[in-house]
């Protein structure tokens, strides 16, 4: 029987953390696997760090957790809210 197989990413911002002159902004990624067999079906999801944005005296940057680097502009594509959140802190 055909195996069905499907995978979904979303990306979302956290809560902001302000400690002194400093807001951080964690940026998550959820990932979704879902596959269907015949006899069994298995599904799974994983929240992961992605990004860190960064607002102090020297504006608001964005560091990447892993080797890619990231981009403000990159984020605000793949995180609706985040616009609105950078307008609020």
């Amino acid at each position: 029987m055909l195996e069905h197989s499907r995978r979904s990413e979303a990306f979302r911002t956290g809560r902001p953390l302000v400690v002194g002159a400093v807001t951080v902004v964690a940026i998550e990624r959820t990932v979704s696997h879902a596959d269907r067999g015949g006899t069994h079906a298995w599904f799974s999801i994983a929240l992961e760090p992605y990004a860190l944005i960064v607002r102090d005296a020297a504006g608001i940057r964005a560091l990447g957790t892993g080797e890619v680097a990231v981009s403000i502009e990159q984020l605000r594509h793949s995180v609706p809210e985040l616009d609105a959140l950078l307008a609020s802190i």
